[in-house]
Formats: structure tokens, sequence, C-alpha cells
């Protein structure tokens, strides 16, 4: 990574010396050029400035330049005091010199500059510190107050998500960790008001090179490996660098390496499920394709691109399935290509028995579930539990677009003698938003009040599951019943509580801050069990098992994006990132 600690150290140690004469020339200071708005009120003048050099910004860029500071701040917190100068070769200048800049006001990517710039005059250098800042920013602050300006951070900060890391080398940190806010909050007012919130409280860290790929990869300054990950919760110390802004928002380009604390260490695997109890899992297992029945089976549709790519996202899903010592497995993002040899569930079983003590049988439903790309299926241990009256699934309106079918089975649990339902569903995701002028658009798209797209088609999807079980499709007849999967909805959102609506009892480990999924930034649970009141009586334990959601990307089983030299030290047939989903399991005592 480009760290700028080293031209610092010049500012720091020459001081400030006599400027020549005529370097008192300038038409507006830096704050005057970046006003109180987003976009400059001088935009396409002329103008002359003074100003202290911050150091180099992506010199293997398309834009090089020099990041200039204030050297009268004009104490107005609101107006920014840096401004980034495009000029034709900044490799020159240093940190600490006083130049002034002669150039064109204009907005690069959203970010207040001077184009077509040129150096009047050299006039010494100045010693300065970076601003001690504090997240979050002040209400009435945001992030533009601050651009192109030296900040320092002393508290501890820590590791929002490392989504980037790998293809931009950037992380986002904040303040603690952020939560999706209709994951703690009522969509509408309260989750746009958190959602403003969160921009004041967290900034994404880059690495302050151009190029994607790095390598090698700038943090942790230790390295990421397979077995020494950097995972979202993990504390980052001292943390400073100079606030720039593109079209992917706002960033701090480091000045000195941050120090990084394992304050998130990764779980043991779940303790072993008792003789007598029963325990249920829920797991996405990323788009796990075989590409069996079609012309050319690689790459496959959603998942793996090669048989080498497969085989390392099998292994790594074998390690967390057989981990969880779960009596049943509701099973996500399964390739819908039939239930024979070859096919993604039964390779996965076979894979899946090779390691466990107890081997699981499959759900083999009599009619195809859906034509969708992806499927919902089942495992279960014959030694724990038998499988009771017909496997069902619902293949009608509102799951013949959308949503996939949701799969149904009855069992016995064998030590207790207990019946009981379980049912495995898919919902709609928020994304591929609607398109403008379809029929259903004005329902379906993003209504701003925090649920994103298809939420009113996901609650559709919620009633007619409600409606569908209530007709007892196993043929069978209890009252322990429970469904799971993943909703696509945080729990707050609609969907969710409209089974708690109707009377389905919400299982949770009683945290607060409780995710299986981190998107942006943001945790949150889209993965969910709901109980009947007479099952949920008899839970004893409930837990999200946080093996993939706060673990890079890179630690997946994919070989894209990733330079030759990190290949075999990021992979590891262990559980850990073996999708991006975590598990979710409850173990109930009769």
């Amino acid at each position: 990574m480009r760290i700028l600690a080293l031209l610092f150290t010049l500012v720091l140690a020459t001081g400030c010396q006599q400027a020549p004469t005529g370097c008192e020339q300038s038409s507006h200071t830096i704050a005057q050029i970046q006003g109180h708005g987003e976009v400059s009120s001088l935009l396409s003048q002329q103008v002359t400035i003074q100003g202290v050099v911050l150091g180099q910004v992506y010199n293997d860029g398309p834009m090089p330049g020099l990041m200039l500071q204030s050297l009268k701040p004009d104490n107005d917190p609101a107006t920014a005091e840096g401004i980034f100068v495009v000029v034709a070769d900044p490799a020159p200048y240093l940190a600490g010199q006083i130049l002034v800049v002669s150039g064109t006001v204009a907005e690069v990517d959203q970010l207040t500059s001077l184009i077509d710039a040129e150096v009047l005059s050299e006039c010494g250098t100045k010693a300065i510190k970076p601003l001690l800042v504090q997240l979050p920013l002040d209400a009435n602050l945001s992030w533009e107050a601050y651009e192109g300006m030296w900040l320092r951070f002393e508290q501890p900060l820590v590791v929002a998500d490392t989504y980037q890391l790998g293809r931009y080398g950037e992380i986002l940190v904040a303040d603690t960790r952020l939560m999706v806010p209709t994951q703690i909050v009522a969509p509408g007012e309260e989750a746009q008001r958190l959602t403003v919130q969160q921009d004041r409280q967290a900034i994404l860290l880059d690495d302050g090179l151009w190029q994607q790929n790095p390598d090698p990869l700038p943090y942790p300054s230790t390295g990421l490996t397979a077995q020494s990950s950097l995972r979202v919760g993990d504390q980052v110390l001292n943390v400073e660098g100079i606030v720039h802004q593109d079209e992917r928002g706002y960033r701090l380009l480091p000045t000195q390496q941050p120090n990084f604390v394992n304050a998130n260490p990764r779980p043991d695997k779940p303790q072993a499920t008792g003789e007598n109890e029963l325990r249920i899992a829920s797991y996405n297992v990323l788009n796990f394709f075989t590409g069996h029945g079609q012309e050319k089976p690689f790459p496959t549709r959603r998942g793996a691109r090669t048989p080498e790519e497969l085989a390392r996202q099998q292994a790594k899903l074998v390690q967390a399935l057989v981990a969880l010592d779960a009596d049943v497995i509701g099973l996500l993002e399964l390739e819908n290509n039939g239930y024979n040899t070859g096919s993604a569930i039964a390779t996965l079983l076979a894979a899946v028995n090779q390691q466990s003590s107890e081997p699981y049988q499959m759900v083999i439903t009599a009619e195809t579930p859906g034509s969708d790309a992806i499927k919902v299926g089942i495992f279960y241990r014959g030694s724990r539990v038998s499988a009771l009256g017909e496997a069902a699934t619902q293949t009608a309106a509102p799951f013949t677009r959308l949503h996939r079918p949701p799969v149904a089975q009855s069992f016995r649990h064998l030590a207790s003698d207990t019946e009981f339902t379980f049912a495995v569903n898919h919902f709609k995701s928020k994304g591929s938003c609607p398109r403008s002028g379809a029929a259903d658009y004005t329902q379906q798209k993003d209504q701003g009040d925090g649920q994103a797209c298809w939420n009113a088609a996901r609650v559709e999807a919620a009633a007619a599951l409600q409606q569908w079980l209530q007709t007892q499709p196993t043929g069978i007849s209890t009252t322990y019943s429970v469904i799971v999967g993943d909703f696509n909805a945080y729990r707050m959102e609609d969907p969710i509580r409209y089974f708690e609506q109707q009377g389905w009892q919400y299982l949770s480990d009683g945290k607060q801050q409780s995710y299986s999924f981190v998107f942006r930034g943001r945790s949150g649970s889209l993965d969910h069990m709901l109980a009947s009141p007479s099952l949920a009586a008899k839970l004893t334990d409930f837990q999200h098992w946080p093996i993939n959601a706060d673990e890079p990307v890179l630690l997946d089983y994919s070989l894209r994006f990733k330079p030759a030299s990190q290949l075999p030290l990021l992979y590891e047939a262990n559980p850990y990132r073996s999708s991006d989903h975590d598990p979710i399991l409850a173990t109930f005592a009769f």
C-alpha cells in the first residue's frame, strides 16, 4: 500500500521557512472554494490558491494529483480546508511544501478539485499535524466538511466490512458494528434516521493505490491467510489519512499503517447434540452447482466456474455441515437439477456422508420444486429422526416466479417419539428491482422505508406459505411446526412481523445485534427460524454460527481475482467462508 508517513516526516523535520517574495498572492482560500455545499459555488471559475502539500494522490491512476490543505483555516467546521489539485506531474512535490497554484474549479467524481492547474510558486515548507476527529461525526457535519483534509482517529475503530479488500484494497471502518437499520428498528422514519446517522459513523480505509487485486494485500499488516483472518468486528487502532472522494464514496488515503486487534475471534464448532435432543439448522450454501444435466457443465450457471472450484467449495461446505451436528438441515441455493447421482443435492449428500459418523438422507419431492435455477432441500439423520407422511412442495402462485417453492416434510424424533413438521423457504431477494413501466412496478419498487425492492412480493409469499401449511401438506397433523430459511427480510421487516402476527414465535439468541449476513458494511439476519408456540416452548438453545458473514470473501473457494501468489495462502478446507450466510441452528428438548 502507499503510505504517506515518510512524506510527513519531512514536514515535521524541516519546520516553517520564510516565504519568498510574491508568495502571498491568491484570489481565494481553499475554504471559500469548498464552501458549505456538496458542489463548489465557484464551479468553472479560474482561481489562485495557496496551500501546503499533504501528499501525492493516486500516482498510478488516470488522474494523479496533489492534495493541498489551507495554511490558515477559517475556523468554520462546515467548510473543508483541503482540495485536490490535478497537475501534469505531481512527482516533484513533497508533503510540507507550500505552493501557489492556479487552476479551474471542477467536481471530479464529486471531489472538489482544481483542474488544468499550474504551480506558480514554491514558497518554502510548513510543519502541520493531522486534525483529531472522533466518530460519529457531529450531527451537523458530513464527510464533505473534511474533504481533502488530513485526519487522525485516536479512538479504537472496528472493521465493518472487508468485501472490497481483495479487489480494491479497501475496508470499511466504523466506531462500532453497523447493523442494518430494519434489523433493529421499524421500517420507515426510524430506519431512515438510522441510515443517515450511520453515514457519519463509518469511512472506507483505502490502500492509496489505484490498481485492482493488490499484491501483497494491504490489510492486515501481518498478512491475511486462511488461518489468520481479518473479521468484521476486529479492532483498528491508529487510523489516520487524507479524506478523498470519488464515485465510490468518501475514503481515507492512509498516512500510516493502522494496527489490527483480533477482537472477534473465530468461533469453535457448536457443542455436540445431546442424545435426547433435537437440533434443526438452516444453511444457505451459496449457489452449490454441479452443472449436472447441462450441455456444458462448467462454468456452472451460478456457482463454481471449474471442477477445481467445485471441489474447493464442496470441501468447505462439508466441514461446516458436519460440524452443525444437526438432525434436520434446511438447505438453500442448491442447483435445481434433480435428485439423481450428479445432482447438486445428491453430490453434497454423498460428500457429507463420507465425513459424518451418522449418515444423512435427503427429502425427495415427487414434483420438481419449480423452474428456478436454484431450489431448497432437506437433509436428515435417519438415526435420530424418521420421515413421516409425504414430502411436499408448493409450486402454485406466488411460487411460480420470484420465490423458490418451499419444501415441507414431517418427522418423528425417535428419542422422544415426538412428531413435527419442518418447512424450508427462500423468498425473493431485495435486488434486481422491477423495471419502470412494469405492471407491478409501483408496488414492488423500493419504497424508501429500508425494506428495498420486492417487499410486497415477500409479504405475499409469507401469506401463501401460511395458508399452504394450514392445509397440512405432508398429511401429518401436529402442533409442533417450524419454518426456516432465507426470507430475504430483516428482523423488523413486514414478512417476519407477518409470521409473528399469525402466531409463530421468532427464535433468537436474545441479542439485539444478531446477524447472519453482512452487506455493504451493515450486519443483519436474512436467515430466520420461527416455531409454533408448543415447539418454541421446548427450545434450549439458538445460535447463529458466525463462520461466514464476518470473514473476507477472499477466503472462499473461488479462484477469481486472486494473484497466483495468494492462492495457496488464502484457501483451506475449513468451514470459514464456506458461504456468505451464517448457518442458524436451534436445539430442543422434549
